[in-house]
């Protein structure tokens, strides 16, 4: 299998971390890419061209979701999305309000890699509101004990966009006044996995 990654990516990091913790990552190449590259050679596989993109013989698979999906089949074991999930309402919408919140944040950080004069207060205004409104809102549905929430695809999710709030986006105090979240993210941040695939600085 290749998986075409950039290191920074919340969306890559998802699939690394489902890799690592499936232990497949010896049956995976892990092909590091630039994005919006012209000469990109995730192109020979994928007219998308977006990461992280899974590819194993004649089968091409994008969005961190699927490939995290592909994976529990792969290894028989139902990691990612456990049985019952499909009727599993609640699980479902977290899982809903966790990505809306990852894409919020993926759209803000691009922002701020703009320069300065190009970049939109309004937008900025938007995702920052939407951050902080979801950021509350996990905190009211965090378990006091970080044990008691299962590490699936929705919290690895989850652990990749704060990962990314304090890489890109540091000046967000979010662990302020949300402690549960908080504590919640530390203990998270501890698995090999993401340690493994924790983003890189400049």
């Amino acid at each position: 299998m290749k998986l075409f990654v950039t290191p920074n990516s919340p969306y890559a990091r998802i699939a690394r971390i489902a890799a690592t913790e499936a232990g497949l990552t010896e049956r995976i190449e892990e092909i590091r890419v630039v994005n919006r590259s012209p000469d990109s050679p995730l192109l020979a596989y994928s007219p998308v061209c977006r990461v992280p993109t899974l590819v194993e013989g004649a089968l091409v698979l994008g969005e961190s979701r699927t490939i995290c999906a592909y994976f529990d089949r792969v290894t028989g074991q139902a990691r990612c999305f456990p049985e019952g999930r499909a009727d599993d309402w609640q699980a479902r919408a977290l899982e809903g309000l966790v990505t809306g919140f990852l894409d919020g944040v993926a759209v803000w950080n691009r922002e701020l890699r703009r320069e300065p004069a190009a970049r939109s207060a309004f937008l900025l205004e938007v995702e920052l509101r939407r951050a902080e409104r979801c950021l509350d809102r996990l905190e009211v549905l965090c378990p006091a004990a970080p044990a008691e929430w299962p590490w699936d695809f929705t919290r690895i999710a989850l652990a990749a966009t704060l990962g990314i709030l304090d890489h890109g986006l540091p000046a967000l105090d979010w662990r302020q006044g949300r402690p549960r979240l908080a504590a919640w993210f530390a203990a998270a941040s501890a698995r090999p996995a993401m340690r493994a695939t924790a983003p890189e600085r400049p």
